[in-house]
């Protein structure tokens, strides 16, 4: 059973009874009344009423269903203004909601990474120099990239309409900030974090120290420590998202790398 898309969802119940129905697919051992129990505003009563219709799911009720339905911080957003906007105009048939938008960010599917190159190209056309003069691009780029696959990556952005022509004849990015749920078992998208990962170690011999920032830790974790210090990086990575589709005004492209991985050891099978 795929995980519900909350985007594809014009009906709230819908989405929060197959996002149930999915957690309960993925784990056996998953159950309302477990996954409550440490929740103070949920009971297995009130979301059986919920899901009947007869009772709605409130705004200050969402963060605690959002953690109960294990939603990440991007499906804890949208369920969060999908139910203030519940609120203040009523049936869920009238909510206009956009279906792969949050703010300037856009939530896209993994074809985007057909190159892992494309997100670097895409946002290169941010900067105003490159915007207004693309050949500028290639050098910009050319220490990750050759010029034939920047042309070919550049092309594809056009087609697929990541990238448009302005009045003036500048190329721009159609949304500022797209996304992608990391949590997608996607060859596409591992092939991205590892050309991401490939080029934050390239940098640390390419760039000065006042130009980057680096930092690691070694810890241990147990399960539950895992699954705490996950959240405190989503909820980090939503501010900083949200802090980037208000960026307007960069001189150099920069990529931020969040990685929490496994030190040692064998891999797991199908990994």
């Amino acid at each position: 059973m795929p995980r519900p898309i909350i985007t594809n969802y014009r009906e709230l119940v819908a989405y929060l009874a197959d996002m149930l129905a999915f957690l309960k697919n993925e784990d056996a051992h998953f159950s309302i009344l477990k996954a409550s129990k440490s929740l103070r505003k949920i009971s297995p009563t009130l979301v059986s009423l919920i899901l009947k219709d007869k009772r709605r799911l409130t705004l200050d009720r969402v963060d605690e269903f959002a953690k109960m339905l294990q939603l990440t911080p991007h499906e804890r957003k949208y369920l969060k203004d999908w139910v203030g906007r519940l609120e203040g105009i009523g049936p869920a048939q009238q909510l206009p909601l956009n279906p792969s938008s949050l703010g300037k960010r856009k939530i896209t599917s993994s074809h985007l990474l057909s190159d892992w190159i494309n997100v670097y190209v895409k946002d290169a056309f941010q900067l105003s120099r490159i915007s207004q003069n693309p050949d500028e691009i290639y050098s910009a780029l050319g220490g990750i990239a050759s010029r034939k696959r920047i042309e070919q990556s550049i092309k594809f952005l056009l087609k697929h309409g990541y990238l448009r022509t302005t009045i003036e004849g500048h190329l721009v990015p159609e949304t500022p900030l797209h996304s992608i749920d990391p949590k997608i078992p996607n060859t596409l998208v591992r092939k991205f974090h590892k050309a991401a990962l490939t080029n934050a170690r390239d940098a640390i011999d390419q760039h000065d120290p006042a130009k980057r920032y680096a930092n690691a830790m070694v810890i241990t974790l147990n399960e539950a420590t895992y699954k705490k210090i996950t959240e405190l990086i989503a909820e980090q990575a939503e501010e900083l998202q949200s802090f980037a589709e208000g960026l307007s005004d960069g001189d150099q492209l920069y990529q931020l790398v969040i990685n929490l991985s496994p030190t040692g050891g064998r891999r797991e099978s199908g990994q």
